[in-house]
Order: C-alpha cells, then structure tokens, then sequence
C-alpha cells in the first residue's frame, strides 16, 4: 500500500511541475501584436508585427481610412489614408488580435502673421536646422528662434511649408507692446524645452521630451466605476459631455493637470472607451489610476451589473481641428480675474499672461475647480496669453479680452498631434 501511495505521489508530482512547465512555455509564446493602440498623422505608415503566431495569419483592416503597403506572415504595413479611426485585424485560426489606429491630421505650427514694427516687437530669428528645434533661448530674453521667415513647421512631421508672408513677429522682453488692432485673436506657437528627470520619452519635434509620469506612453492601472452626476463637475467642464464620454479621476492623478485630459481605457477584454475628464474621485473613495466613470461610459466597454472593473488608462489627444480656447470667470476685472483653458488636445501645465510693464510673462495659479487665477488682476486688458502643455510645447494668444458671458473665446491654433506607437 505504501509503495502505491508513493507511485500516486510521484505522477502527481510530475503531472504538476509538467502543467507549471507548460504554462510558462504558453504564456512565454502567446500570441500578440507589437502595438495595442498606434496615432499617426495621415500619410505616415505603420508596421506591425505579429509574435508568436504557428498558423496561418490572415489580415484585414475595418475600413477605409487605411490601406496596406505589405503584409506577410508576421507582419504588415500600413499606410493611414484618412482622419478618423480603423481596426487592423490580424485572424489567426477563429482568434482575433486587434491593433487600433487612430488617424489624424497634420497641423502646421505658426498659423498667423503677427504685424510687426521695428521699434515696437522683437523678430524672430531663423534656426540653423528647419528639422529640429535648436539654440532656443527663453521667451523673455527678447529673441525667440524658430523656422525661417517664409516658412511655417509641421511638428508632427518635421517637413517645411511655405507661408504667405516672409516676416512672423512677435513680442519679447524689454519691448514696448502694442495692443494688436485686430478684432481676433493671433497665435504663435514657441518650441518645446526639453524636460529633465524624465521617466518615459517620446520624440517630439525631433527632440526627445518627457512628461514623466503622465508621458503618453506610459499606462496607468486601477480600477473603474460608475456614477451620475449630480452637480458641476470639478473640471467646470459640464458643456464637453454633450461631445465626449467623461469620467472624474483619483485626486491625486487628476491635481498633477489632469483636467480635461482625454484618456483612452481599456478593460482586461480589451474592450476600449475614450473619456475627457471632467470631475474628481476625492482620495478617500479610491487611489492612484482609479477611474468613475460616466454610467454611459462605462456600460460601452462592461455590463452595469458588474459594477467595479479592472482597467488601464493612458493620455492621448483629444480629437478636434478646433483651437484652444479661454472662459473667463463672468466676475472677472482687470482688478481680479479667473480664466479657464479649455479644447487642448493635451493636458496644460500652466498659463500665463504677459505684463505690458515689465514686458515679462506672469504665472496665473491653476486652482482645483480647473481656473487659473489672477487674485490682483491683469491691468488693462487685451491680454496675451502663454499656454504650455505637458511636453513643454507653448502656444501664445494676443488681444484677448474679458468676455464676462462665459462664452468660449477662439485662440487661433492648437497643440500639433504627436505620433505614438505603444
């Protein structure tokens, strides 16, 4: 009896450590794609690359916004056609693996003409390199160096386009700003500076920037829930849930200039949902990475009676060909002043607002409820605004007014897309 007992014991044992040994052998050679998710800007192609795969690989793409330049049995390029969203689709027996692509379109850099007078604005210079921002020094220095007059940057792309005119300026310090005359706003976007103590990186402007934490390349993991809205939303972005699905944010993520972000989520299905987000999940009901979703939301990519799921999250940029635009708060004076940035495709850092005395640009503080205040005022307006987003990239708005009916005032351009492959 003995020695059976001991027969029994070792095939278990051995039928075990074959089953742990399978496992890792499966699991070590899974199948899957190279990227998830991809954002590329109309004309670029993507390559894909399928891992693992034994059996015969079939591909194919949901529509038409893409088509392939190659494919073989482990991976295919694809080039994006139009602006919008397309599934690649790798069949592989009855199993589907899916990358999605997002396809957007090229935004050009410097989208009007500042005019410009010897005495009265500072010119900007040309660089040495029309590929790469270089020897940039700050705003308030008085000389800022970008493309070449007559020419305008694409961003996402690296590629010159000509403009109309051959003169851009604008403003710098130890000038004597005038009001600009125009009815509208004028923008200038300034190159990024590069970030330092970065965590994960991606090229932007052909230089290597950061966002740290919050970079668009890094997923976050947590938890999802849902809930309505009773009352404003944190954010005071209310108005967005008419375009957008929403989603407030662990406290803690969200005061590291996480409103209005847009995040793509994705459940452990691989169900995906994009969000804007527009309230707080207060740091008693959840922790780092948590999401509460819009009920909407989350019934899109998960069935309500569950309740609570495993997700993870990542920024990406909100999808509009619209500018960036400013709600000031309708109490404000040239005494005491709030101002809201709102359609940005990513997160803002911080805003600005430059000092027609010191000809020097002033930090606005970014409150909870997503304002930026100015408890002492501004002095007389118009006012030029400075906006940066998270990669350090600066857009500049002059001659924007207080407008006190809480109506939406247009900028002129917004952040260019930046490619991601994750």
């Amino acid at each position: 009896m003995k020695s059976l007992k001991r027969v029994v014991a070792l095939v278990l044992a051995f039928a075990l450590a074959f089953n742990i040994l399978s496992g890792s052998d499966i699991k070590s050679n899974a199948v899957k794609l190279s990227a998830k998710t991809v954002t590329v800007n109309v004309g670029d192609t993507v390559k894909i690359t399928l891992k693992g795969a034994k059996k015969k690989v079939k591909w194919s793409l949901s529509n038409k916004k893409a088509s392939f330049k190659s494919k073989s049995k482990k991976k295919c390029a694809v080039i994006a056609k139009k602006p919008g969203n397309v599934k690649l689709i790798a069949k592989v027996g009855k199993k589907k693996y899916i990358t999605r692509i997002t396809i957007v379109s090229e935004s050009t850099n410097v989208t009007e003409d500042i005019p410009s007078s010897e005495s009265d604005s500072t010119e900007i210079k040309a660089t040495e390199n029309d590929e790469v921002y270089k020897n940039t020094e700050a705003l308030d220095s008085g000389t800022t160096q970008v493309p070449s007059a007559g020419t305008t940057q694409n961003p996402a792309s690296g590629t010159t386009e000509a403009i109309s005119d051959g003169t851009t300026q604008m403003p710098g310090a130890g000038t004597t700003e005038k009001p600009n005359q125009n009815t509208e706003a004028t923008t200038t976007t300034v190159p990024p500076t590069t970030a330092s103590g970065s965590t994960t990186e991606v090229i932007v402007n052909g230089t290597t920037e950061s966002a740290g934490d919050y970079s668009l390349e890094k997923a976050h993991k947590g938890q999802a829930t849902f809930y309505d809205r009773a009352s404003t939303g944190a954010a005071n972005l209310d108005s967005y849930e008419e375009k957008y699905l929403t989603t407030a944010m662990y406290e803690g993520d969200y005061l590291n200039n996480m409103a209005g972000a847009y995040l793509e989520v994705t459940d452990k299905d691989g169900d995906v949902v994009r969000v804007m987000v527009t309230d707080i999940l207060p740091y008693a009901e959840g922790k780092s990475g948590n999401l509460d979703l819009s009920r909407k939301a989350f019934k899109s990519i998960e069935p309500e009676v569950t309740g609570r799921m495993n997700i993870s999250w990542r920024i990406i940029a909100l999808p509009t060909d619209e500018p960036i635009s400013y709600v000031f708060k309708p109490t404000s004076t040239k005494w005491w002043a709030e101002v809201q940035v709102r359609n940005h495709r990513y997160p803002i850092k911080s805003l600005e607002y430059l000092d027609k005395t010191t000809g020097k640009y002033k930090s606005l503080e970014r409150k909870s409820y997503n304002y930026f205040a100015a408890p002492n005022g501004m002095g007389e307006g118009p006012y030029t605004f400075r906006v940066t987003d998270i990669y350090g990239r600066q857009l500049i708005d002059e001659n924007i007014a207080i407008n006190t009916n809480e109506k939406e005032i247009k900028g002129k351009a917004n952040f260019p897309y930046i490619s991601v492959a994750y």
